[in-house]
C-alpha cells in the first residue's frame, strides 16, 4: 500500500495542474482542489492519463 499521498489545490491553472502529473508521475496519491469541478476532473483524468 502507497502512505504517501498529497493535497493539491487550485489545480485549474498549468502551473497546478503540472504539479499534480509528477507527483502522479512519482507514486502518489494525489487529492485535487479547485474552485471548477470541471477543470479538477480534466486535471485529474490528465494527472492519471501521464503515469499509465
Amino acid at each position: 500500500m502507497n502512505d504517501k499521498v498529497c493535497l493539491i489545490t487550485g489545480v485549474c491553472d498549468a502551473t497546478g495542474a503540472s504539479v499534480a502529473r509528477r507527483f502522479a508521475r512519482d507514486g502518489y496519491r494525489v487529492a485535487l482542489l479547485a474552485e471548477n469541478a470541471v477543470k479538477s476532473m480534466s486535471s485529474a483524468m490528465n494527472a492519471h492519463a501521464s503515469i499509465t
